[in-house]
């Protein structure tokens, strides 16, 4: 690993490298740069990574500097500090205006004259050994003049904005100039051909694709964005691609007609969904202006990382896959237990595939085997709806803490738990590989087939399997201190190298359920079938079945040798 890194820093390459987690990819990012005397922008979406890359710095001694953002250090972003929230700014930022601009145009902003965020960015980016900071914070060339840059874990939704209502904003705009177009619909419907178009790009030559923020600061409140007028001309100009996408290489594109395109960086792109009506615009920050890039990531996908930062991206595995198995199994001391051949795709679940009973049986059979709840990780709909609904929420019966999906990123409390249980894997829905499909210009279509059969073709299989490896992700999310850890994994959303076994399920009723938890409970007593109808709501004959059950399968000894009735005492309790 740090031969690896040292190799990328001396070279000034660009890389994406594959390292599985606590494989120390931040730890040697850092080390090799202290040693190497190469200054840094590290870059990391999560607080708790820049706190570790704070010690890191500390460890090597590494100056440093933690760029402010204004939701950390400005009162006015402070939905709780009433006396200085301003609501205004946090609109203005929303809608694409800088943190430092809103701060010296927007008309008395409630922060006051002695605003911390400001303090926090007065300083010289050319003295500290580390900046470290949002990935947004590479859209200032002065903090990637100069340094190399790191980016820690895949995220693009800093450099992606998502229009939901594009008419809004774009009838908004053309209220302001005058484009010999009146309306969203109107330059929808636009042929390439005629003067008015012809007239457009006129007017995009002359004025061209800059940042509105002006407008954005006259109406902070608005539904308005400070890229209408490149949201404008993507949908001007923006060509189909045939299966109900749209997109536009908007720089590419602005450069072919003599447009300055400098409201945006060099690799924007914008696609649309015509059936949502929803567009995308995905605008890298210049990451070339930098030394090099390095990108770690425990499970990447390169076309998307390319994609993302705008740069044509090397990828380098520390690991080869024999390795990893070796690298789980005993360097992580992981035991990956399957209890479902399915995909599971609990994520964006729109056809009920969340099958809660299922679920609350090997829930319930985890708990009992292993004599302890695990952690369950899966998606806010089966904690939020579906699983509480099933018997009365019986599965949380039988898990420990709960987290979803999307939560569970910025959660470190599984690091020291040793039994987990992933149930489902993530899907973002079709929409989603369809857009990555758009921004590198493919045409993706789905197959129309379920579960494993299902494809969307080369490129579009690429971002499938990025969200399916995830599941990897929340696996390794347990048991981080190389502890021996189980994780019950129910679906079958793992990569093919991934060390892993099929559990050898033994399922319970909803009624055997209730006799194990009776007998559990019991302890070194057990219970007579009488005694087991009466402590619980079942009834004799499949109290009496049930005991046999759980004997056989070996929950329970069965003692015959009594003098009135047999009794069944829980296994554990002896």
């Amino acid at each position: 690993m740090e031969r690896a890194i040292r190799g990328i820093y001396n070279g000034h390459e660009n890389v994406l490298l594959e390292a599985l987690p606590v494989a120390g990819k931040s730890y040697s990012a850092l080390k090799i740069a202290s040693k190497n005397e190469t200054p840094l922008l590290y870059l990391a979406s999560r607080d708790y990574l820049k706190r570790d890359a704070e010690e890191l710095c500390d460890t090597f001694g590494l100056t440093y500097k933690r760029i402010p953002t204004p939701y950390k250090h400005c009162p006015a972003f402070d939905r709780s500090d009433q006396d200085h929230y301003d609501g205004r700014a946090v609109k203005s930022y929303e809608n694409g205006v800088g943190g430092r601009e809103i701060h010296e145009r927007l008309d008395d902003i409630r922060c006051g004259g002695d605003c911390g965020y400001l303090d926090l960015l007065d300083f010289d980016p050319s003295v500290p050994d580390v900046l470290i900071g949002d990935p947004s914070h590479a859209y200032r060339d002065e903090y990637l003049k100069g340094r190399f840059v790191v980016k820690d874990e895949f995220s693009v939704g800093e450099f992606e904005t998502e229009f939901e209502n594009p008419e809004q904003v774009v009838d908004c705009f053309l209220q302001h100039v005058t484009l010999r177009y009146d309306s969203y619909q109107d330059v929808l419907n636009a042929k390439p051909d005629s003067d008015r178009y012809a007239d457009a790009l006129d007017w995009f030559r002359e004025h061209g694709l800059y940042q509105d923020t002006s407008n954005v600061l006259k109406s902070p409140n608005e539904e308005y964005h400070a890229l209408a007028p490149t949201l404008t001309f993507a949908l001007l100009a923006g060509h189909e691609l045939g299966n109900e996408w749209e997109r536009l290489p908007v720089s590419d594109w602005a450069d072919l007609h003599g447009i300055d395109a400098s409201g945006i960086n060099s690799n924007a792109i914008c696609v649309r969904d015509r059936d949502e009506d929803t567009m995308y615009l995905l605008n890298p920050p210049n990451f070339d202006i930098g030394d090099g890039f390095l990108g770690l990531d425990g499970t990447p996908t390169p076309a998307m990382w390319r994609i993302a930062t705008g740069l044509d991206l090397t990828h380098r595995d520390v690991l080869e896959d024999r390795e990893k198995r070796k690298y789980v199994s005993d360097v992580l001391n992981q035991t990956i237990i399957r209890t479902n051949d399915d995909l599971k795709p609990y994520q964006n679940d729109a056809e009920g595939r969340i099958t809660a009973p299922k679920d609350t049986q090997i829930a319930h059979w985890i708990h009992r085997k292993e004599g302890e709840k695990p952690g369950l990780i899966t998606s806010k709909k089966a904690i939020d709806n579906v699983y509480p609904e099933y018997n009365d929420g019986e599965l949380f019966n039988h898990v420990g803490t709960s987290r979803n999906f999307s939560n569970v990123l910025s959660y470190q409390g599984f690091a020291d738990k040793h039994l987990g249980f992933v149930s489902g894997s993530r899907h973002y829905g079709d929409p989603y590989i369809k857009k990555w499909g758009a921004y590198a210009g493919e045409v993706v279509t789905s197959n129309g087939k379920r579960g494993t059969a299902k494809s969307y073709g080369e490129f579009g299989n690429k971002i499938h399997r990025h969200m399916r490896r995830q599941t990897l992700q929340d696996v390794l999310r347990f048991g981080r201190d190389t502890k021996p850890t189980t994780v019950y994994v129910n679906t079958a959303a793992l990569p093919e190298w991934v060390p892993s076994e099929a559990a050898h399920l033994v399922l319970f009723s909803e009624d055997a359920r209730e006799v194990a938890e009776y007998l559990q409970e019991r302890g070194g007593e057990g219970g007579q079938v009488s005694e087991i109808e009466n402590g619980t709501k079942v009834n004799e004959r499949s109290a009496r079945k049930k005991a046999e059950a759980l004997a056989e399968n070996g929950f329970v000894t069965k003692y015959d040798d009594l003098p009135d009735a047999a009794a069944y005492v829980w296994n554990d309790a002896e």
